[in-house]
């Protein structure tokens, strides 16, 4: 296996992981919520809801109801962003490390403990 494809087998690694990651949710306001790529989606357009529908319920992992008010409409949002930028960020950085190795000793190194 040349130094490339260990990288490339690394790499694939770490996506994984991060998906994984991911996949396990955000907090707010001592809540789980699903980041499944169909939440993320909706998600996504939550800053744009009108402010007329809240306070808005919106059901947790655990299908407990969370009353979110306008007030916590964005906070809620840029949590569940950040919830995911995180595990992006983090994973980019072991990804970068790997990148810059120049052997398999400096590849197999780097451990994914996130």
């Amino acid at each position: 296996m040349t130094l490339e494809e260990l990288k490339d087998i690394r790499y694939a690694e770490i996506d994984m992981n991060t998906q994984q990651l991911i996949s396990q949710g955000f907090q707010f306001a001592g809540h789980t919520f699903s980041m499944s790529l169909t939440a993320q989606i909706n998600w996504s357009a939550f800053p744009n809801l009108p402010d007329a529908l809240f306070p808005l319920t919106i059901i947790d992992i655990t299908e407990s109801p969370y009353i979110c008010s306008l007030a916590n409409k964005l906070n809620f949002y840029y949590t569940a962003l950040n919830g995911k930028n995180q595990w992006l960020q983090s994973g980019g950085v072991l990804k970068a490390q790997i990148k810059d190795c120049v052997d398999e000793a400096c590849v197999t190194a780097i451990i994914d403990n996130r």
